[in-house]
């Protein structure tokens, strides 16, 4: 693989985000160190905390409560053998807020003290500010150094390579180590002659027989001739009964189901392109694999032939996951499986899912991609936000301690060591467009409360709700279709208790694309649409044949689709040779 290392600048983008792997916890020359768990570590004597691997941010944030044996003590604190900070520690907890520029892949963050001193720190955690995507470093505050990937064939290892070496295939264009098992001749009979030459246009049948039904997959290597630039939109299409049709596109090196793209002996004075796929295909005992070709350039329309055909009944494909958690990932370190009693989420393997998801085969589905008429207004999921983002503007300003806390994944308004919300008001409007229906869902708990008249108030247009400390978690949905919402909402404890919000969020249901008013979320459910939309029939309510409707009008279908969803939905195909070879209908 060729990286290409690029100075020069790229605006910066601000992204704070936890750090989710495990820290390792390491007493230095100390005997007296009690980790209870996670969450709390005691000590008497120093001791350092370990990140690995870490890459592309350029500051770290740490937030902790410490408290120690004794009044006013300090703690030496350490980060890679540099001092950073002096912390000075009370006998009570309290939070710690430590941010600085850092960027070495493995951090190590050392607490120095004498061993007559106890001291104690509970629900640490560590963010770092993200680099922009693709970028190495950015110290700076931009992008110093980007990584550019500018092999356009297979990756294996720290090479581009035409083809994967033997013991390896290709998996989205990376190289894989796997086992096979390949079924000898005598295990399966073919009864054509695989190396007849045909020109495209021309289709060819393979008939294999098994002895068993299996789940295997099929290597097939092509020799197609023509000239690249002629027949760029050649097409293989690879057909067996009861099962999604394969493409292949031998003179446009892709690497879509092909294995590679290599330069062989050249026939009929055309050049010659061998391309290799590898396809996964329930056998049955019989089986008839029909070789479909097509291609646009009617005059001079090439050739191909079948050089060589595998079968295999066994694969086995070795990743090293290093994802904390995770059952099972792919090459590129993407999770598809949690532990047992674990779900995923964002590709994290997480103890339980956030508010704002649906659990669903193991994973946390976020609400707006189950539903994708949701759109979210406010979501209280970092404690690096505004109170004004998130509430709005104080209208009744009691002077109180209001702040943002993370503890266990999740962020507290109002949950602060010091934090005292008992009277304070917060006012919002809100532009949110064409819609049909609001939510607002938030976790409350009203903590130290003496008196059955405490509550959360909030209110939408107007209309005010209570809601009581016998009440931890709202979840209010309202049909709501005017542009602009006013959202009041404050704490009304008498004495010492307060309020504490969290998994805060507001959401909408969207109208379909450019409809002005609407009852629900299809385009059935739109009573107006935008005038002069090119393309649109307006007495049907819905784009002309062969076109889709999304944010900025009538959207054409993709090549050989005739009614389509979206453009990588389609729903019927065209009746001609564009719809049977281009064309994959939705199932």
């Amino acid at each position: 693989m060729l990286l290409i290392f690029l100075f020069f600048l790229i605006q910066w983008i601000n992204c704070w985000n936890v750090i989710t792997s495990k820290k390792i916890i390491e007493p230095i020359n100390n005997d007296n160190f009690i980790m209870e768990d996670d969450y709390l570590i005691v000590s008497n004597g120093s001791y350092l905390l370990k990140y690995e691997g870490l890459q592309g941010y350029r500051k770290l944030h740490m937030i902790f409560d410490a408290k120690a044996n004794l009044s006013q003590v300090e703690i030496l604190l350490k980060v890679n053998g540099i001092k950073r900070n002096f912390l000075v520690v009370e006998e009570d907890f309290k939070e710690f807020h430590i941010e600085f520029e850092h960027q070495a892949p493995d951090i190590k963050i050392q607490f120095n003290f004498d061993e007559q001193i106890q001291f104690s720190i509970r629900n640490f955690n560590l963010f770092i500010e993200e680099c922009p995507k693709n970028c190495k470093y950015c110290l700076s505050g931009y992008c110093d150094l980007e990584i550019l990937d500018q092999c356009e064939k297979l990756r294996y290892k720290n090479q581009c390579v035409d083809e994967c070496p033997k013991g390896y295939i290709s998996e989205f264009r990376e190289c894989i180590k796997t086992s096979l098992n390949q079924l000898g001749l005598n295990q399966m009979s073919i009864d054509n002659d695989i190396g007849q030459t045909k020109k495209f246009g021309e289709n060819q049948e393979l008939h294999v027989d098994f002895g068993q039904n299996f789940v295997g997959w099929m290597e097939i290597v092509f020799n197609c001739y023509g000239k690249q630039q002629e027949h760029y939109n050649s097409i293989l299409k690879i057909f067996k009964e009861n099962a999604q049709p394969e493409l292949i596109h031998p003179f446009l090196p892709i690497y879509y189901n092909t294995q590679s793209y290599k330069q062989c002996k050249q026939r009929f004075e055309l050049d010659c392109i061998q391309v290799k796929g590898y396809l996964k295909m329930e056998f049955q005992e019989q089986n008839t694999i029909t070789i479909y070709s097509y291609s646009k350039n009617v005059e001079n329309t090439g050739f191909w032939n079948i050089d060589e055909i595998k079968f295999y009944d066994k694969e086995i494909k070795y990743y090293e996951c290093t994802i904390n958690e995770c059952e099972s990932c792919s090459f590129n370190q993407v999770c598809s499986q949690c532990k047992v009693n674990l779900y995923l989420y964002e590709n994290q393997c997480v103890k339980q899912c956030p508010y704002f998801t649906i659990k669903k085969g193991g994973k946390c589905i976020k609400i707006d991609e189950e539903q994708k008429d949701v759109s979210f207004i406010i979501k209280l999921d970092s404690p690096f936000q505004e109170l004004l983002s998130i509430f709005g503007q104080k209208t009744f300003d009691m002077k109180e301690q209001i702040s943002f806390r993370y503890e266990n994944g999740t962020t507290y308004i109002g949950g602060g060591l010091k934090d005292n919300w008992r009277r304070t008001t917060f006012t919002k409007q809100l532009n949110l467009g064409k819609h049909y229906s609001i939510r607002l869902m938030f976790n409350l708990s009203i903590e130290n409360s003496t008196s059955e008249l405490d509550c959360f108030t909030y209110t939408i247009d107007g209309k005010t709700y209570l809601v009581h400390k016998n009440e931890s978690y709202i979840d209010h949905p309202l049909y709501h279709n005017k542009n602009i919402l006013n959202l009041n909402l404050g704490c009304k404890i008498s004495n010492n208790g307060r309020c504490v919000i969290s998994n805060y969020y507001f959401m909408i249901m969207k109208c379909s694309p450019l409809c002005l008013q609407c009852v629900g979320p299809l385009q059935s459910d739109c009573k107006a649409y935008q005038k002069d939309i090119d393309k649109f029939d307006y007495q049907k309510q819905k784009c002309l044949e062969g076109y889709y409707l999304d944010d900025y009008g009538c959207i054409k279908c993709s090549v050989g689709c005739l009614i389509c969803e979206t453009y990588n939905k389609c729903l019927k195909c065209k009746d001609d040779k564009d719809g049977e070879f281009y064309c994959l209908p939705y199932i």
